[in-house]
């Protein structure tokens, strides 16, 4: 082992494996033997390669005993390993990777099963411009253990005086990530996105999408899944409440659309949706409101369940929206005129009517989010003690799902709000932020009629941010 000098407790640290991350030797090399071929990485995967990785057996014993065992000349795996060492390389663009990781004051160890002629081969050979990345060298050689052992994990741990739960540990090979999970560390053996997944560790994800989010300048394109661009109001009413975006007020209702209609009909009404969110989010003088709950009374169809759009010759209903407009009811002091609406609510929730989306809404989570919403907003105790027992049931059941960044953001704010705690999801929500900072443009929405799925990069970051950032506070 090789370790600087008064190592000191940080927050962060990395553990990297040499094989498969630096370094990709030509381990399918073969070997001639009595009556067939053997790999290298055969041989490798020998109980005597593995004592001699752990310093038990010298170069030569270790040859001679395998020589002996699979039947082929110990001079040619000599060779073959002599070769191998004169002509291995190091990954230029991963170490640059992890040079990047290095200058943010994080401290990395390489941890590696490799025998001690290998290993000072590679040291002789290797400019120092490499080697400074790591803080310390730890070898299989040297500990006289190799991973997956938990005392190798454990020995390193102790000596770097590194917190299991703030040390990733990143290694090719899955039986190893799995060793250093069960000892409290982070870790992967998907090297694809690398670079990404030690940023989303080391960072402060509230800070970075921040930061992503302000870089925008309150200008959030909404997208299809075909990557065609739509002007409207929605996604930026969404982000508005929970962050900030640049928003024009129309003085009175709301359209979904801000520029011309797209997948539907050249003209567009005004909606009861997009108008509840924009005068729950932008509130207009009281006289204002009332007077647009009055003609929403106007829309409300023979179950007593509010309509979609300010048109009757489109007849929609979707509960998501029902359910916004309640909402809106609520701050009002009015919702006692909705009782046909909230009853449907109600048995919407018991019932798990939710769980596969509306029409215009594709997941659970809209729901159950606007859920905790309504009962945010709401003044009505006898609602609240009717109501969120049977929420938190709902919520509670789906920590742990499949989900988006956008579903995901809803889901641990849902969770918030009522003090579920759920550690999964926020992790997962972590594990998605991009190396820009902000969240994937996730599907919020639908055009069934013209099969769009809708999402918007700002609306995704923005409910991150605040899930994480709420969450960070409780």
């Amino acid at each position: 082992m090789v370790l600087s000098n008064a190592v000191k407790p940080r927050s962060t640290t990395i553990l990297v494996d040499l094989g498969g991350i630096f370094m990709h030797p030509q381990v399918e090399n073969k070997l001639e033997a009595r009556d067939s071929t053997l790999s290298l990485r055969r041989i490798m995967s020998t109980s005597v390669w593995m004592s001699y990785e752990c310093g038990r057996l010298s170069e030569q014993e270790c040859f001679a005993k395998l020589a002996e065992e699979y039947h082929f000349q110990a001079s040619d795996l000599a060779e073959m390993i002599l070769k191998l060492r004169k002509t291995i390389t190091y990954d230029q663009a991963v170490a640059s990777s992890f040079k990047e990781v290095k200058r943010t004051g994080t401290r990395i160890f390489l941890v590696s099963n490799i025998s001690k002629e290998d290993y000072a081969a590679l040291r002789e050979s290797w400019d120092d411009d490499f080697w400074s990345i790591f803080d310390g060298v730890f070898t299989s050689s040297a500990l006289g253990v190799r991973k997956p052992s938990l005392r190798f994990y454990r020995h390193v741990l102790r000596v770097t005086r590194a917190v299991p739960h703030q040390t990733f540990f990143v290694d090719d090979r899955p039986e190893n990530v799995l060793a250093a999970l069960s000892v409290g560390m982070r870790g992967t053996f998907e090297t694809a996105k690398l670079y990404s997944t030690l940023t989303n560790f080391i960072g402060d994800p509230v800070a970075r999408g921040l930061a992503f989010l302000r870089r925008q300048k309150g200008v959030f394109p909404t997208t299809t899944q075909h990557n065609e661009t739509i002007a409207e109001n929605y996604a930026p009413l969404l982000i508005l409440e929970v962050s900030l975006v640049n928003l024009k007020c129309p003085p009175r209702l709301w359209n979904f659309f801000s520029g011309d209609p797209k997948y539907t009909s050249d003209t567009y009404p005004e909606d009861l949706d997009t108008t509840s969110l924009g005068l729950l989010t932008i509130p207009l003088d009281p006289a204002i409101v009332h007077s647009i709950l009055d003609e929403m009374h106007d829309y409300i169809d023979e179950d007593g369940n509010v309509q979609a759009y300010f048109d009757h010759s489109r007849p929609r209903v979707d509960a998501v929206i029902s359910l916004n407009v309640l909402t809106l009811f609520h701050k009002y002091g009015r919702s006692h005129e909705l009782p046909g609406t909230m009853e449907w609510i109600y048995s919407i929730l018991l019932n798990r009517a939710y769980i596969n989306g509306t029409r215009y809404y594709p997941n659970a989570e809209w729901f159950l989010y606007y859920m905790t919403r309504l009962l945010g907003v709401s003044s009505d105790l006898t609602l609240k003690e009717r109501f969120e027992p049977p929420l938190r049931t709902r919520v509670a059941e789906r920590v742990g799902a499949n989900g988006d960044a956008f579903c995901l953001g809803m889901r641990v704010l849902a969770c918030n709000y009522l003090g579920i705690e759920n550690h999964p999801d926020r992790q997962k929500l972590v594990d998605m932020q991009l190396e820009d900072g902000g969240w994937e443009a996730s599907c919020m929405y639908l055009f069934p009629g013209a099969k769009r799925e809708v999402g918007n990069r700002g609306t995704s970051s923005a409910f991150a941010v605040k899930a994480l950032e709420d969450w960070a506070e409780r």
